[in-house]
Protein backbone atom coordinates (compact mmCIF):
# COMPACT_ATOMS: atom_id res chain seq x y z
CA UNK A 1 0.00 0.00 0.00
CA UNK A 2 1.30 3.26 -1.29
CA UNK A 3 0.42 6.25 1.22
CA UNK A 4 -0.57 9.41 -0.46
CA UNK A 5 -1.99 12.62 0.79
CA UNK A 6 -1.68 12.30 4.53
CA UNK A 7 -1.30 15.48 6.65
CA UNK A 8 -0.64 15.79 10.23
CA UNK A 9 -3.92 17.96 10.40
CA UNK A 10 -5.63 14.15 9.27
CA UNK A 11 -3.46 12.41 12.15
CA UNK A 12 -4.32 15.07 14.91
CA UNK A 13 -7.62 15.11 13.63
CA UNK A 14 -8.07 10.98 13.82
CA UNK A 15 -6.39 11.20 17.11
CA UNK A 16 -9.03 13.66 18.73
CA UNK A 17 -11.68 11.58 17.42
CA UNK A 18 -10.25 8.63 18.84
CA UNK A 19 -9.64 10.26 22.54
CA UNK A 20 -13.16 11.72 22.30
CA UNK A 21 -15.51 9.07 20.81
CA UNK A 22 -17.24 11.54 19.25
CA UNK A 23 -17.44 13.90 16.06
CA UNK A 24 -18.96 16.86 18.35
CA UNK A 25 -16.19 16.47 21.31
CA UNK A 26 -13.41 16.09 18.41
CA UNK A 27 -14.62 19.31 17.10
CA UNK A 28 -15.06 20.96 20.31
CA UNK A 29 -11.38 19.68 21.12
CA UNK A 30 -9.95 21.72 17.97
CA UNK A 31 -11.98 24.42 17.51
CA UNK A 32 -13.73 23.14 14.21
CA UNK A 33 -16.99 21.90 13.41
CA UNK A 34 -17.75 18.39 13.31
CA UNK A 35 -18.82 18.51 9.98
CA UNK A 36 -14.76 19.16 9.45
CA UNK A 37 -14.18 16.60 11.42
CA UNK A 38 -16.09 14.56 9.60
CA UNK A 39 -14.03 15.67 6.05
CA UNK A 40 -10.67 15.05 7.29
CA UNK A 41 -11.39 11.50 8.27
CA UNK A 42 -13.06 10.97 4.90
CA UNK A 43 -10.06 12.73 3.51
CA UNK A 44 -7.71 10.01 5.55
CA UNK A 45 -9.71 7.01 4.52
CA UNK A 46 -9.37 7.70 1.53
CA UNK A 47 -5.77 8.42 1.39
CA UNK A 48 -5.45 5.18 3.27
CA UNK A 49 -8.12 3.08 1.43
CA UNK A 50 -8.81 2.23 4.55
CA UNK A 51 -12.20 2.20 6.82
CA UNK A 52 -10.82 3.83 10.14
CA UNK A 53 -14.42 3.80 12.61
CA UNK A 54 -17.39 2.35 12.71
CA UNK A 55 -20.03 5.30 13.00
CA UNK A 56 -23.01 4.77 15.10
CA UNK A 57 -25.75 7.37 16.26
CA UNK A 58 -24.05 7.39 19.74
CA UNK A 59 -20.49 6.44 19.38
CA UNK A 60 -17.36 6.14 17.29
CA UNK A 61 -15.30 2.74 17.77
CA UNK A 62 -12.17 1.82 15.85
CA UNK A 63 -12.29 -0.82 13.07
CA UNK A 64 -8.62 -3.23 13.28
CA UNK A 65 -6.82 -0.39 10.86
CA UNK A 66 -8.15 2.45 12.50
CA UNK A 67 -6.43 0.65 15.61
CA UNK A 68 -3.11 0.33 14.35
CA UNK A 69 -3.15 4.01 12.81
CA UNK A 70 -3.76 5.12 15.91
CA UNK A 71 -0.51 3.75 17.20
CA UNK A 72 1.69 4.65 14.34
CA UNK A 73 -0.03 8.39 13.93
CA UNK A 74 0.83 8.95 18.12
CA UNK A 75 4.31 7.75 17.18
CA UNK A 76 4.48 10.04 14.30
CA UNK A 77 3.48 13.28 16.33
CA UNK A 78 5.73 12.19 18.99
CA UNK A 79 8.57 12.33 16.55
CA UNK A 80 7.38 15.52 15.14
CA UNK A 81 6.47 17.30 18.40
CA UNK A 82 10.03 16.37 19.99
CA UNK A 83 11.91 18.01 16.78
CA UNK A 84 12.14 21.99 17.80
CA UNK A 85 13.75 20.37 21.57
CA UNK A 86 16.07 18.04 18.81
CA UNK A 87 17.51 21.10 17.06
CA UNK A 88 17.54 23.08 20.23
CA UNK A 89 19.59 20.31 21.36
CA UNK A 90 21.66 20.41 18.00
CA UNK A 91 22.34 24.30 18.33
CA UNK A 92 23.00 24.17 22.11
CA UNK A 93 25.89 21.02 21.28
CA UNK A 94 23.87 18.93 23.48
CA UNK A 95 23.83 17.07 20.41
CA UNK A 96 25.51 16.30 17.09
CA UNK A 97 28.21 14.84 14.77
CA UNK A 98 31.17 15.09 12.78
CA UNK A 99 33.18 12.92 11.19
CA UNK A 100 36.95 13.37 11.24
CA UNK A 101 39.86 12.32 9.37
CA UNK A 102 43.49 12.19 11.12
CA UNK A 103 46.69 11.85 9.18
CA UNK A 104 49.03 9.15 10.65
CA UNK A 105 51.49 11.60 12.64
CA UNK A 106 48.88 13.42 13.98
CA UNK A 107 47.13 10.43 15.21
CA UNK A 108 49.60 10.58 18.27
CA UNK A 109 48.23 14.02 19.93
CA UNK A 110 44.77 14.61 18.19
CA UNK A 111 43.43 12.14 19.92
CA UNK A 112 43.98 13.79 23.21
CA UNK A 113 42.82 17.14 21.79
CA UNK A 114 39.38 15.16 20.46
CA UNK A 115 39.12 13.61 23.92
CA UNK A 116 39.68 17.37 25.75
CA UNK A 117 36.50 18.29 23.00
CA UNK A 118 34.28 15.42 23.94
CA UNK A 119 35.31 16.22 27.32
CA UNK A 120 33.23 19.53 27.22
CA UNK A 121 30.61 18.63 24.86
CA UNK A 122 29.64 14.76 26.11
CA UNK A 123 26.94 14.84 23.57
CA UNK A 124 28.87 15.14 20.33
CA UNK A 125 29.64 12.06 18.82
CA UNK A 126 33.13 12.33 16.92
CA UNK A 127 33.06 9.74 13.91
CA UNK A 128 37.03 9.10 13.48
CA UNK A 129 39.36 7.62 10.67
CA UNK A 130 43.48 7.41 10.32
CA UNK A 131 44.96 7.20 7.30
CA UNK A 132 47.73 8.62 5.14
CA UNK A 133 47.98 11.79 3.23
CA UNK A 134 46.54 10.37 -0.02
CA UNK A 135 43.32 8.64 2.16
CA UNK A 136 42.78 11.50 4.50
CA UNK A 137 42.74 13.65 1.12
CA UNK A 138 40.54 11.82 -0.86
CA UNK A 139 38.08 11.27 2.03
CA UNK A 140 37.82 14.83 2.01
CA UNK A 141 36.98 15.35 -1.86
CA UNK A 142 34.54 12.64 -1.42
CA UNK A 143 32.98 13.65 0.74
CA UNK A 144 33.61 10.98 3.43
CA UNK A 145 34.62 13.48 6.43
CA UNK A 146 33.76 16.64 7.73
CA UNK A 147 36.96 17.79 8.99
CA UNK A 148 40.66 16.06 7.87
CA UNK A 149 44.03 16.88 9.81
CA UNK A 150 46.85 16.86 7.79
CA UNK A 151 50.33 18.59 6.50
CA UNK A 152 50.24 20.98 4.59
CA UNK A 153 47.27 20.22 1.79
CA UNK A 154 47.27 20.04 -2.17
CA UNK A 155 46.49 23.22 -3.85
CA UNK A 156 42.62 23.22 -4.88
CA UNK A 157 40.57 26.24 -4.87
CA UNK A 158 37.48 24.42 -3.24
CA UNK A 159 39.58 23.84 -0.22
CA UNK A 160 39.56 25.60 3.65
CA UNK A 161 41.87 25.62 5.33
CA UNK A 162 43.95 26.80 8.40
CA UNK A 163 46.70 26.00 10.60
CA UNK A 164 45.77 24.08 14.31
CA UNK A 165 48.92 23.11 15.24
CA UNK A 166 52.72 22.79 14.98
CA UNK A 167 55.33 19.89 15.22
CA UNK A 168 59.27 19.24 14.45
CA UNK A 169 60.73 16.25 11.90
CA UNK A 170 63.38 15.23 13.42
CA UNK A 171 66.01 12.21 12.60
CA UNK A 172 66.27 9.31 15.07
CA UNK A 173 68.28 6.27 15.20
CA UNK A 174 69.01 3.45 17.58
CA UNK A 175 71.31 4.37 20.61
CA UNK A 176 74.14 2.26 19.32
CA UNK A 177 73.89 3.51 15.84
CA UNK A 178 77.23 5.22 14.78
CA UNK A 179 75.92 8.33 14.42
CA UNK A 180 74.12 8.37 17.50
CA UNK A 181 77.27 8.44 18.83
CA UNK A 182 78.72 12.08 17.60
CA UNK A 183 78.41 15.06 19.40
CA UNK A 184 78.65 17.41 16.80
CA UNK A 185 76.51 18.28 13.49
CA UNK A 186 75.68 15.64 11.24
CA UNK A 187 75.64 16.41 7.61
CA UNK A 188 72.61 15.20 4.92
CA UNK A 189 75.63 13.81 2.92
CA UNK A 190 76.40 11.41 6.25
CA UNK A 191 72.85 10.38 6.65
CA UNK A 192 72.68 8.83 3.39
CA UNK A 193 75.54 6.81 3.93
CA UNK A 194 73.25 4.68 6.21
CA UNK A 195 70.09 2.38 5.58
CA UNK A 196 67.00 5.33 5.52
CA UNK A 197 63.56 3.69 6.63
CA UNK A 198 61.19 5.81 5.18
CA UNK A 199 57.31 6.49 4.79
CA UNK A 200 55.55 5.30 1.24
CA UNK A 201 55.45 7.47 -1.64
CA UNK A 202 52.56 9.96 -1.21
CA UNK A 203 53.02 10.18 2.84
CA UNK A 204 54.00 13.68 3.82
CA UNK A 205 56.76 12.64 6.03
CA UNK A 206 58.36 10.82 2.71
CA UNK A 207 57.69 14.16 0.62
CA UNK A 208 59.64 16.10 3.58
CA UNK A 209 62.24 14.00 3.90
CA UNK A 210 62.86 13.95 -0.13
CA UNK A 211 63.07 17.49 0.07
CA UNK A 212 65.73 17.24 2.95
CA UNK A 213 67.93 15.06 0.86
CA UNK A 214 67.40 16.53 -2.60
CA UNK A 215 69.13 15.42 -5.16
CA UNK A 216 71.15 13.20 -2.21
CA UNK A 217 67.51 11.10 -2.20
CA UNK A 218 68.56 9.13 -5.15
CA UNK A 219 71.84 8.52 -4.31
CA UNK A 220 71.53 6.60 -1.35
CA UNK A 221 74.02 3.46 -1.07
CA UNK A 222 70.64 1.43 -0.15
CA UNK A 223 67.66 1.63 -0.98
CA UNK A 224 65.29 2.87 1.44
CA UNK A 225 63.11 0.64 3.30
CA UNK A 226 59.61 1.63 2.82
CA UNK A 227 56.92 1.37 5.62
CA UNK A 228 53.53 2.77 5.70
CA UNK A 229 52.64 3.55 9.25
CA UNK A 230 54.74 5.81 11.22
CA UNK A 231 54.66 3.13 14.22
CA UNK A 232 56.04 0.77 11.73
CA UNK A 233 58.82 2.89 10.78
CA UNK A 234 59.93 3.56 14.99
CA UNK A 235 59.66 0.00 15.05
CA UNK A 236 62.33 -0.53 12.60
CA UNK A 237 64.15 1.63 13.89
CA UNK A 238 64.35 0.64 17.52
CA UNK A 239 65.39 -2.99 16.24
CA UNK A 240 68.51 -1.30 14.94
CA UNK A 241 67.48 -1.72 10.70
CA UNK A 242 68.32 1.93 10.02
CA UNK A 243 67.40 5.32 10.32
CA UNK A 244 64.22 7.85 9.88
CA UNK A 245 62.83 10.68 9.82
CA UNK A 246 59.80 11.09 12.37
CA UNK A 247 57.14 13.66 14.16
CA UNK A 248 59.07 13.93 17.07
CA UNK A 249 55.17 13.69 18.17
CA UNK A 250 55.19 9.91 17.51
CA UNK A 251 58.35 9.23 19.29
CA UNK A 252 58.16 11.32 22.32
CA UNK A 253 58.13 8.81 24.87
CA UNK A 254 60.66 6.68 23.33
CA UNK A 255 62.93 9.45 23.69
CA UNK A 256 62.58 10.13 26.53
CA UNK A 257 62.84 6.72 27.78
CA UNK A 258 66.43 6.47 25.52
CA UNK A 259 65.52 3.81 23.56
CA UNK A 260 65.72 6.11 20.18
CA UNK A 261 68.34 8.94 20.29
CA UNK A 262 67.60 12.33 18.47
CA UNK A 263 70.07 12.61 15.57
CA UNK A 264 71.90 16.45 15.70
CA UNK A 265 71.19 16.85 11.71
CA UNK A 266 72.08 19.90 9.71
CA UNK A 267 68.78 22.17 9.30
CA UNK A 268 66.85 20.27 11.54
CA UNK A 269 64.62 19.89 13.86
CA UNK A 270 61.61 20.85 10.29
CA UNK A 271 58.85 22.67 11.86
CA UNK A 272 55.64 21.67 10.39
CA UNK A 273 51.82 22.65 10.51
CA UNK A 274 48.64 20.68 11.34
CA UNK A 275 46.00 21.58 9.36
CA UNK A 276 42.13 21.56 9.63
CA UNK A 277 41.11 21.19 6.41
CA UNK A 278 37.77 20.87 4.74
CA UNK A 279 35.38 21.78 1.60
CA UNK A 280 34.64 25.37 1.03
CA UNK A 281 31.53 26.53 0.45
CA UNK A 282 29.19 24.34 2.25
CA UNK A 283 26.75 24.76 5.17
CA UNK A 284 28.56 23.91 8.22
CA UNK A 285 26.35 22.29 11.28
CA UNK A 286 26.85 23.58 14.60
CA UNK A 287 28.99 20.89 15.97
CA UNK A 288 31.58 20.96 12.98
CA UNK A 289 31.62 24.74 14.05
CA UNK A 290 32.20 24.15 17.17
CA UNK A 291 35.33 21.34 16.45
CA UNK A 292 37.30 23.75 14.47
CA UNK A 293 37.16 26.71 17.01
CA UNK A 294 38.09 24.29 19.17
CA UNK A 295 41.29 23.30 17.40
CA UNK A 296 41.90 26.58 16.31
CA UNK A 297 42.11 27.71 20.28
CA UNK A 298 42.61 24.71 22.23
CA UNK A 299 45.07 22.87 20.93
CA UNK A 300 48.36 22.72 23.06
CA UNK A 301 51.55 21.37 21.66
CA UNK A 302 52.78 18.17 22.52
Amino acid sequence: MRIKNVTLVQLRTFLSLVRNESFTKAGQDLAVSPATVTSQIKQLEDALDATLVFRTTRSVRLTDAGAVLARQATKILHLIEAIPERLGAVENLERGEVSVGIIGTAGYVMPKVLAAYQEEHPGIHLDLMMGNRNTIWDAILEGKIDIGIMGTPPEDTNIESEIIGEHQLIFVAHPNHPLSKLEREITARELIRYQLIAREVGSGTRLAMAAYFGALFHQTARTPVVLDTNEGIKQAVLAGMGISMLSEATCEIELHHGLLKRLTAEGTPIPRQWYAIRVANIERNPAEISLLNFLATQYTQP
